[in-house]
């Protein structure tokens, strides 16, 4: 049996296509925590009528906010082998929690697996910006050092992984990130993305992964990424400050329009 964790900032036009998107796994065995900060009553009633008589979704009212918070709630009350991520506005494809817990079954050394991502806009079109796609263990432990090659969203975790890290510990907009580096540290845990494209990941002005709020995330990821430095003196998480700094994302972000209006004028 699955656990999945959908933290919930705001109820939205997305939630809907992202509930039905669990619906309709081939992978029926799960149970969905939809873990929301306090709603008003408009809101849980569209929660309710999304759900329906879904006896696998149950809903989570907080008082208090925050991502990491939610998360480590709802990992308080994971009993299965295997917990997936999920966000309230983007889309899993049908097979994707079939298809990542046969290879966690077939991989017993895996602790954690994703998938291709495409990244798409409000309207569910494709944009310029991908999510690069990083495929075997090595390949993805080197880009941990300088940036994310884990949708977070999109992996499904052993929980007693999970347990054993102590789940998610640090930053607003960073908590997946520091999370996957410590459970690096552990050479025996091997990551790996599956080469299928079974996850559409949304970006829109709602994120806290949007660049008006890069500062905040610079300063989350600029500092695990400095302790990591510390514990270890590989020079690669040093590349990896600069990397993630607003300026150089800034400066991708324009080439990557550019780029875009010569190859689709």
């Amino acid at each position: 049996m699955l656990t999945v964790l959908m933290p919930v900032e705001s109820v939205n036009k997305f939630f809907e296509i992202s509930v039905c998107s669990i619906k309709n796994q081939t992978y029926k065995d799960f149970v969905c925590h939809i873990i929301c900060k306090k709603l008003d009553s408009e809101s849980l009633k569209h929660i309710n009528s999304v759900i329906g008589d879904d006896g696998r979704f149950v809903i989570h009212e907080l008082e208090l906010d925050g991502i990491n918070f939610a998360l480590n709630y709802g990992l308080n009350l994971v009993k299965t082998k295997y917990m997936a991520r999920m966000d309230a506005d983007d889309y899993s494809f049908p097979t994707r929690f079939e298809k990542q817990i046969k290879f966690l079954e077939e991989n017993p050394k895996y602790v954690m697996v994703g998938c291709r991502v495409q990244m798409v806009d409000d309207e569910d079109k494709k944009i310029i910006q991908q999510f690069k796609f990083f495929q075997g263990n090595k390949k993805i432990r080197r880009a941990l050092k300088y940036r994310m090659p884990l949708c977070h969203p999109a992996v499904m975790f052993r929980t007693s992984t999970l347990f054993e890290n102590k789940g998610y510990m640090y930053g607003n907009t960073s908590e997946d990130h520091e999370l996957y580096i410590r459970i690096a540290r552990n050479p025996e845990n091997l990551f790996e993305n599956i080469p299928e494209h079974l996850f559409n990941y949304r970006r829109n002005r709602h994120q806290l992964t949007d660049m008006r709020n890069a500062w905040e995330s610079y300063t989350d990821i600029g500092g695990f990424l400095f302790t990591e430095f510390l514990r270890t003196w590989n020079p690669f998480y040093l590349v990896g400050i600069i990397a993630v700094h607003p300026f150089c994302r800034n400066f991708r972000k324009l080439s990557r329009n550019i780029k875009g209006k010569f190859i689709d004028p």
